[in-house]
């Protein structure tokens, strides 16, 4: 009995962290920044602004606890993901299978991308 009065604080606990973590993901989310870390001697600036454009128009909708619609670089559709312990939100595809989306941090996502002409961080946040 008192191994359960030990434990049934941080059950509770760890129920309502994923809880919380579901419920403010759910939803639309939107780019608020795009940032590169692009070789400007191998692209033209006006290159760099077509691709931030572009990549300004990411989206990401949170379905429900397991489901994700992506809309950026090479996806476009519905994937599974899971969010980890330490707010890290992967999603799984047929090709590479677990894939890393970006971080939750507060009331933003942070997104990091290896593109073949360079690095890509993205800012979403959610739409209201």
């Amino acid at each position: 009995m008192k191994l359960l009065v030990k434990i049934l604080p941080l059950l509770l606990i760890f129920i309502l962290s994923c809880t919380f973590k579901s419920d403010t993901i759910h939803g639309r989310w939107i780019v608020e920044n795009v940032n590169f870390d692009f070789d400007e001697r191998r692209n033209t600036p006006e290159m760099i602004s077509q691709i931030g454009k572009e990549e300004s128009k990411d989206e990401l909708i949170f379905k429900n606890d397991s489901v994700v619609y992506i809309k950026m670089l090479n996806y476009n559709g519905d994937y599974q993901y899971t969010i980890n312990e330490i707010s890290e939100i992967n999603f799984k595809d047929d090709i590479s299978d677990i894939n890393k989306l970006g971080v939750l941090k507060g009331n933003k996502i942070y997104s990091e991308q290896n593109t073949p002409i360079g690095k890509m961080k993205v800012v979403f946040v959610k739409e209201f």
